[in-house]
């Protein structure tokens, strides 16, 4: 009776991770940088290669990328096995994305997504297991990561949240969304969210 039960858990467990997807953009021009981002070399990969294995290291069973800026450019220096969704309004910035990348995953019925970036090179495989693992313990909240006090991406948001998300806009990204709920779960993750933005954040990044 006891390895039923356990049996059946285990089943359930496997069910909702199932239903769990990755989302991670990276359609922006990075002009500050003043050459691809996406592509610059970190590890034995790119910086987005990178934040791509970390995703698909992790308990969610699909991972997809946003692109936009230099979309083809970026294609070719990926090895993994990834899906792409192409955001055409990717100028209008983070809002956008997420917006394209909600509205094209609707149809496969996913009940929790998981938001990244993809030039935050410090995220690890083991920290977003921890979002899944407090999302799977709050089903129906959403789970972000807390940095002074604001809360932001990674953040896994579950279905109730998809209308909100598709109707986002602008630069912002889910930020307001996040930090205007205040049933919203923050996990700390202080030292995992360095943003490469600019030359310097790269030559840092290389020298740690």
């Amino acid at each position: 009776m006891l390895h039923s039960t356990v049996s059946y858990f285990r089943r359930l467990q496997n069910i909702k991770l199932k239903k769990t997807a990755i989302l991670i953009l990276a359609a922006g021009e990075a002009s500050r940088m003043g050459r691809i981002k996406q592509n610059l070399p970190y590890l034995e990969t790119t910086l987005l290669g990178h934040a791509i294995t970390q995703a698909k290291q992790t308990q969610a069973q699909h991972v997809y990328c946003v692109l936009g800026a230099q979309e083809e450019a970026i294609k070719a220096e990926i090895k993994q096995e990834v899906s792409f969704i192409i955001n055409e309004a990717w100028e209008e910035g983070l809002g956008a994305s997420i917006a394209t990348g909600v509205k094209a995953l609707r149809s496969k019925k996913y009940n929790h997504l998981l938001i990244m970036l993809g030039d935050q090179p410090l995220m690890t495989a083991a920290y977003l297991n921890k979002l899944i693992d407090k999302a799977k313990e709050h089903p129906d909240t959403c789970v972000a990561s807390g940095y002074k006090n604001k809360k932001g991406v990674p953040a896994i948001f579950p279905e109730s949240y998809f209308d909100a998300l598709e109707k986002l806009s602008g630069d912002q990204g889910a930020k307001a969304l996040l930090n205007s709920d205040p049933s919203v779960i923050a996990l700390n993750a202080e030292d995992l969210l360095q943003d490469i933005d600019t030359p310097e954040d790269y030559e840092r990044l290389l020298k740690k």
